[in-house]
């Protein structure tokens, strides 16, 4: 025996406990429904919230969505699944713990790296159960015994699987390139992480020096400090004749050899049309270099900071550094011009920093490499052997495969994936997948590079270069001294440079006589005709020479018939690229000379060559490195000989994991991900059940971030569509139209809103309204109407309840025996078709509100007042299939609700849960259709539309509703039918004291009544006490109103400042009043017109 119904429903006091009901039957779970054998399977993977938020409203409407087909499919019959998960989120649950130490006073690096992890676990755990928390109170029928983890140990089997494959076909390298830098995060962002935003900024015109032939144009000064070239647009008739020309200029003490090169993407509307080329910190530049193989000099490090090596600008910021460069311009009068315009600024989404490009070491997937011939069947049949990652991804979008709802986003789709660069995939955080490369320990090569003892041309000033000086006593005494200091050093070989000078130093150095090898590329800089001249006779013979002094001794840039520092550090590129292949694990001792190890310290250390002249000035001056070689492992584990293996310290980019998402949550354990035949391998039953999932439901605002990346790695690693739909929808705005943020005090929360108005009224406030692809307002308003809905459906079920309980035993006809009941009954029967096209079609909104309709005009207000005046024996059996579909059809918008009337409503042939009972058939209420051929159910809107004409009449003439009036209605065509329902008419609602009916047309309007015309028929309604004169003037008042009101409307919607000002949704709405206002008058004109 079901306990009574209370008269108000109060969601707090059902829902955890309806929750827990559907928890315990363990019908979240697709292997325990009631359903046939060979059931179809129906699954969605949930995206996966950040462990380190809480719920909002965006997590809330993607939620109510999912759960809506998941209940409506599951009510379908089919094998349901909804598998949850949650994403570690790296950069933001770093950042996120980062913030929490320092207020600590701790930061990671004083932790170190297992303790610091240790710490974002503890964070990622908690924060994982209030989200999980947070899913269930909105009703979320997953499957929690499948729940994942992004970084979980069978997720991890997926990532380093799939990277395994993708390295072992020659889809992930390692290589140099520009890179999305945040200065805040210290991590490579991907190029759709990076937001954009219009900021006020200047453009500046200056020369380089005051002899530079010509001005260019930037808004970043400080990064001129790198250029390399200047680029012209090879159209541009102002540097005809100039390209190909080799310029060099003193930008504010700083030398700079700048190449005219010509490039079609440079503007020659955009300032002087000549632009300085900084290949370290511009993607385009970077481009324009390696076309034309121009040198990159990095101006600003990783801290955001102008690195050493650029005399008062290191260590400034480069806001800082910019206002400096500007300030000094000005002070040399080289300032042309500065420009105020508007610039979009890079910045990372997560933080907010202003993202700096910078060339660096990372990890990529070629996206224009072909794919190798796959070896599953599927992947053969679709032809994309030979296509690469960016055409396969656009194929099976292209080919239908892959359907976007809505289509219109299939272009944004197209656009990006054409143009889709390499993709970053390392991030220089600790937290994350780390990348499953170890380099070899074993293989790093240890150079100790030393300069040669003291010769009389050291100390007498005379230029050496490769003529073949031996060593001086001095230059003797100072290596043994050397020798005796580095006597504990067990080299495996020392590489010498063959002239006397180094040769001796080397063998004076050799405790242990190892191997001394001579090698002509460390020989000293030649000078040619120069060499054994004074520094003074070449620079009186030469004055436009340029020299400088480093520790006394003279350096020399561009010295005629001698040998370039570019050639010179040709040679010791050379040396150190033969060196990493061929002296793996070696410890070598490398005697050189000063020029060259200076070219050597520029190298190791990626500084522009003129950072390094004078840095082995002294002779016998030693330093060390380390240099790193290409010996790499990749795998599943570490490599047996772990202890000479270094694991890559980078961590993957999020979406590479969140990529693998819809086949990597399918197994159930490591073990059942394998590679196989170069080929990715899920052995789980959940995988041949559920794979492809049938549809990815999300926010149109990750289709780049998330939806385009599952695609690509999926179609690659399994050779299959990781879904077939894609259903994007919009973002959750407030009723103004604007973001939800903080600052603007607009944020609903939604489990406030769930406490105060129940789970079911967020959910449908979520839907109503929305379609695909577009935001949706939202604010409390709506949430408190949408209860009202949920408080209808209360009441009509305890409605249908007390009637049944009064009624004889539902055994009576059901064949319907009324025009009321005939009508409704064709109504659900077309409820139930429309809504199970709108939910196989994803219109959310329109089945919302197609049900709503339903519910709270055509059933309640006409249908069960109707059924109060009339006796019908199949009224019963009609209202009791009535309460059950509806409660069925409302379920997955309403699941709460629907729940706790279903013991109350189901039949005995249904489950107990309506969890899982059945979806309404329509061809169930044919049976309340047959017989009674000549009555149809659009008898019945005749009905209504006089009810409703009446209401009409009395409300425009303001008759009170208290005030019985007399009703005649004049009909020769439906006369017979309108006395069969005066009982209706007179009771519903209509304030009629007694209705007549005559067969025939109306002769003459007569004073003193009120009239309306219908199709067929005339209603004359008897107004005691009525003055048409009073009523006239009533009328011409209303008018008079409404025209102030609409011309004071219509001054609104003219003036153009708030027309351009004011958010599109409030502009719209304050249409819709003037287009309301309008209707309202015409319609007050014209009954004017009619009683004049």
């Amino acid at each position: 025996m079901n306990k009574p119904l209370p008269p108000a429903y109060e969601p707090k006091d059902y829902e955890e406990g309806i929750y827990r009901r559907w928890e315990e039957s363990g019908f979240f779970n697709p292997d325990r429904l009631p359903v046939r054998p060979d059931a179809p399977a129906y699954a969605i993977v949930m995206p996966p919230p950040n462990v380190t938020g809480t719920l909002h409203l965006g997590h809330a409407s993607m939620l109510t969505i999912e759960d809506i087909l998941i209940r409506f499919h599951r009510l379908l019959g089919e094998r349901t699944l909804w598998l949850p998960g949650t994403d570690h989120a790296a950069i933001a649950t770093q950042t996120k713990v980062e913030k929490l130490l320092k207020a600590e006073g701790l930061d990671r690096r004083k932790l170190g790296r297992e303790a610091f992890l240790k710490k974002v676990e503890e964070f990622a755990v908690a924060s994982h159960d209030t989200m999980t928390r947070q899913i269930r109170k909105m009703g979320s029928s997953c499957d929690w015994s499948r729940e994942a983890y992004t970084l979980d140990k069978t997720r991890s089997q997926a990532v380093r699987s799939v990277f395994k494959l993708m390295y072992d076909d020659g889809l992930i390298y390692r290589g140099e390139r520009i890179v999305n830098w945040c200065p805040r995060c210290h991590s490579t962002l991907a190029d759709d992480e990076v937001e954009y935003e219009s900021r006020p900024a200047i453009l500046y015109t200056f020369k380089y020096d005051e002899n530079f032939p010509w001005p260019i144009a930037t808004t970043r000064p400080e990064t001129k400090l790198g250029d390399t070239a200047v680029a012209v647009n090879p159209a541009d008739q102002r540097y005809q004749g100039l390209v190909g020309q080799k310029l060099s200029a003193d930008f504010l003490g700083r030398h700079l050899d700048l190449k005219i090169i010509s490039d079609v993407q440079i503007d020659p509307a955009f300032g002087t049309g000549a632009v300085g080329v900084t290949p370290a910190h511009a993607q385009i530049d970077w481009q324009i270099a390696e076309k034309n193989g121009l040198p990159a000099i990095k101006v600003i490090g990783e801290e955001g900071l102008i690195r050493p090596g650029f005399g008062e600008f290191s260590g400034l910021t480069a806001v800082a550094a910019r206002d400096l460069i500007v300030a000094k311009l000005k002070e040399r009068g080289l300032i042309i011009k500065e420009e105020p315009i508007e610039n979009n600024l890079s910045l990372c989404y997560r933080c907010g920093t202003a993202i700096e490009p910078l060339p660096s070491k990372q990890w990529f997937i070629d996206v224009n490499k072909k794919l190798p011939e796959s070896k599953s069947a599927r992947a053969r049949q679709l032809a994309w052997r030979g296509k690469s990652l960016k055409e396969v991804a656009l194929d099976v979008v292209k080919s239908g495969q892959v359907r976007i709802i809505p289509e219109r986003f299939g272009k944004n789709y197209y656009h990006w994936m054409e143009n889709l660069r390499d993709w970053c995939i390392s991030r220089q955080i600790w937290f994350g997948h780390r990348v499953p490369v170890w380099h070899s320990k074993r293989g790093k090569v240890e150079l100790i590079l030393v300069r040669h003892g003291q010769t009389d041309w050291n100390k007498d000033g005379i230029m050496q270069g490769q003529t073949d000086i031996p060593l001086n006593g001095n230059g003797q005494e100072s290596a043994a001294k050397l020798a005796a200091k580095i006597r504990d050093e067990k080299f495996d070989l020392i590489i010498t440079s063959p002239l006397k000078r180094t040769s001796e130093t080397a063998k004076l150095l050799n405790s242990y006589q190892v191997p001394i090898i001579e090698d002509d590329r460390l020989k000293e800089r030649s000078y040619g005709r120069f060499e054994g001249l004074k520094t003074e006779e070449i620079l009186k013979a030469h004055p436009e020479i340029k020299t400088f002094q480093v520790n006394g001794s003279n350096y020399w840039i561009d010295v005629p018939t001698a040998e370039t520092y570019g050639q010179l550090k040709a040679r010791v590129m050379d040396f150190l690229g033969e060196a990493k292949k061929k002296y793996q694990g070696k410890k070598i001792l490398v005697v050189s000379h000063g020029d060259t190890l200076d070219m050597f310290y520029a190298a190791l250390n990626d500084l522009p060559d003129e950072k390094a002249y004078g840095r082995f000035s002294l002779n016998m001056h030693l330093e060390r490195y380390a240099l790193e070689t290409d010996e790499v492992y990749v795998g599943l584990a570490a490599p047996a000989a772990g202890g000479d293996w270094e694991q890559d310290e980078d961590t993957l980019d999020t979406w590479f994991s969140s990529g693998l998402w819809t086949f990597s949550t399918l197994a159930n354990q490591p073990e059942e991900i394998i590679i196989k035949d170069g080929q990715l391998s899920i052995n789980s039953e959940d995988f041949k059940k559920f794979h492809p999932t049938a549809v990815l439901e999300t926010g149109y605002d990750i289709l780049f971030f998330w939806v385009a990346r599952m695609i690509i790695m999926t179609v690659y690693a399994i050779g299959d569509i990781p879904f077939r739909d894609v259903y994007l929808h919009g973002l959750i705005r407030d009723e103004q139209g604007r973001k939800m943020s903080k600052s603007l005090g607009n944020v609903i929360d939604p489990l406030d809103m769930t406490d105060k108005y129940g789970a079911d009224a967020v959910r449908l406030a979520l839907v109503s309204g929305g379609t695909p692809g577009n935001d949706l307002n939202v604010n409390e308003n709506k949430i408190a109407g949408s209860r009202n809905l949920v408080n209808k459906l209360w009441n009509i079920g305890r409605y249908l309840l007390v009637r049944r309980e009064t009624e004889p035993p539902d055994n009576g006809s059901a064949v319907s025996e009324t025009l009321a009941e005939r009508w409704i009954a064709r109504k659900m029967k077309n409820l139930i078709e429309s809504l199970t096209a709108d939910l196989l079609a994803y219109r959310f909104s329109a089945a919302a509100e197609t049900l709503r309709e339903f519910t709270w005009n055509d059933l309640a207000d006409w249908y069960i007042e109707a059924s109060k005046f009339e006796n019908s024996a199949s009224a019963a059996v009609l209202q009791r299939r009535l309460g059950r579909d509806l409660l069925v059809l409302w379920h997955p918008f309403l699941p709460f609700v629907t729940e706790v009337l279903w013991p109350h409503h189901r039949l005995d042939s249904d489950s107990e849960l309506i969890l899982v009972a059945a979806w309404p058939l329509a061809a169930a209420y044919d049976q309340f259709l047959s017989g009674q051929p000549n009555v149809q159910a659009a008898d019945f809107s005749l009905i209504q539309a006089v009810i409703i004409a009446i209401r009409n009449l009395r409300a425009e003439n303001k008759i009170p509703p208290a005030q019985k009036v007399r009703a005649i209605i004049y009909s020769e065509k439906y006369a017979e039918q309108l006395r069969s329902q005066d009982r209706l008419i007179l009771n519903l609602r209509t304030g009629l004291s007694s209705l007549e009916i005559e067969a025939g047309h109306l002769a003459k309007r007569q004073a003193g009544w009120l009239y309306a015309s219908l199709s067929g028929l005339e209603i004359g309604l008897a107004a005691p006490d009525f003055d048409p004169a009073e009523q006239r003037a009533a009328l011409a008042a209303e008018i008079s109103n409404l025209a102030k009101r609409r011309a004071a409307q219509t001054q609104k919607l003219a003036n153009a400042d708030f027309v351009q000002r004011a958010p599109a949704a409030v502009v719209d709405k304050e249409k819709a009043k003037l287009a309301a206002i309008e209707e309202e008058l015409a319609s007050r004109q014209k009954k004017f017109a009619e009683q004049g």
